[in-house]
This record gives structure tokens, sequence and C-alpha cells, in this order.
């Protein structure tokens, strides 16, 4: 209590710990927080199941094996009925399935997510050596996805294999392994998901899960030929792969 019997507490609205008795701000107050994950689909005749990396699959009519998808999402925007949040922070979407803290935002009905596939375009022409040490865009970061031979980021990432012949082997050479990597300002894609029922975000620790449909990633692909992509080697590849990531988000 105060000196003059006010009581004191956190006075905001927008707080999960909002005291409506109290008179004086004391700074306690606490926002939720969200944690964003991606999580990689394949459907299946039957179902749709969470991808297994390293496991086989008949992906446009040929078995395929996928070890790796990793991706930047930049940009992200929660939008709420209490505010428009933009998060400061980039996240590496990668085959663990990790969770990514978006940061503190006010209570409210979460109504839309936006995001971007990719880096800004100017953090994607900045020095890696020159972002904070905890981002994922670091040079210090282990997990950092740059072309250190060449400007910019790899936005989108691919490796595995593709039986292209059909003898039930993949062969250890470039006839089928797939390795494709994307990235270039214009390839940068703006994503937007509507929240079809609102729910609110009023928690620390609020999860949200992206799924993303890989089968997606390979519409209209032509596995047989178009496994390596490199910005100096076949970069066409990787526009297409970019134009399919539009169309392969949803929210859980």
């Amino acid at each position: 209590m105060s000196c003059h019997g006010e009581r004191e507490g956190c006075t905001d609205p927008n707080a999960i710990n909002y005291d409506v008795l109290a008179e004086l701000e004391d700074n306690s107050c606490t926002f939720p927080n969200v944690l964003m994950r991606f999580i990689p689909m394949i459907t299946m005749p039957d179902d749709t199941l969470q991808l297994g990396f390293g496991q086989t699959y008949q992906i446009n009519g040929l078995d395929v094996r996928l070890d790796q998808i990793r991706f930047y999402v930049d940009d992200v925007t929660l939008v709420t009925s209490a505010e428009s949040f933009t998060s400061e922070n980039t996240l590496l979407a990668t085959e663990s399935g990790k969770l990514g803290d978006l940061g503190e935002l006010k209570i409210g009905d979460l109504q839309e997510v936006k995001f971007s596939v990719g880096v800004d375009p100017v953090d994607n022409l900045a020095d890696p050596a020159l972002q904070p040490a905890n981002s994922p865009l670091s040079s210090d970061n282990p997990e950092i996805q740059h072309w250190n031979w060449t400007s910019g980021y790899k936005f989108f990432l691919i490796e595995g294999a593709v039986d292209v012949n059909g003898d039930g082997v993949f062969e250890q050479d470039m006839t089928e392994q797939m390795s494709i990597h994307c990235g270039f300002n214009d390839n940068l894609k703006n994503i937007s998901l509507p929240i079809i029922e609102p729910t609110v975000v009023d928690r620390v620790g609020y999860e949200l899960d992206i799924e993303y449909d890989v089968r997606g990633i390979f519409e209209g692909y032509d596995l047989t030929t178009q496994l390596f992509s490199r910005p100096n080697s076949n970069p066409e590849y990787a526009t297409e792969i970019m134009n399919n990531v539009e169309n392969i988000f949803k929210i859980r």
C-alpha cells in the first residue's frame, strides 16, 4: 500500500495480472508472449501426418527422402482485437520444430497472422557479423544459413534425395541427391493467414503452431531433373519452389 492508502498493483487492463482495484501502478504488469512453431505435414492416402525427416514418401510419383527443410521467418505480425503487433525477432524454422519467441504483446483475440518467408531486404544485404549474437541471422549462430561467397541468406533450404530411376536405391551422386537453396530479395514471400475462430492470447508461453504442406512445396515441380539449385546454378528452380511456398501454410 502507498503512504496515502491507495492500492498498488498493475493498472494496465492489457496485462495478464491487471488489478481492477489498483490505483497506483507498481510496475508489476506481466504481458502475454507468443511462441511460434512450424510443423511439416505430409498428406497420405488416408490421413495427413507430421512428416518424419529421413523417411521415404511418394511425392509426384517418386520415392523422396527429405533430410532437411529449413527457412527463415521474418516480420511476423499478429493482428489482435487489441493491437497489430510486429515482432522484432527473426525465426529459423528447422526440422527440430523448436519454438521461437516473438515477444510480449497486449491481451486480445488473435485474428490474423502475417509473416515473410525469407529475410527482410535490408537485413538480407547486411553483414551477418553486425547482427545480435542471439539472432539466427548472426555469424555467431552455428545454424546460420548464409552464402559467404555471395550476398544474402538462404531463405528456404531443402536437402534430401529422389529415386529418379526407380531402383529402390538413392544414388550418392547429383542424379538423385536433392539440394535446393533459395534466396535473394525477389524471392521473399509474404504470407497472410486469417484466424477462422479467434482465440484469446492471454498467457505467458502462448503456443502458435503453423503447419506447412510438404507436398505443396513440390506442386507441379519436376523432381526427375530439378534437384540442385544455387544462385549461380539453376536459380529458376529455387524461384519455382518459392512461388509454391506462398500456398503451403495454415494455422493448426
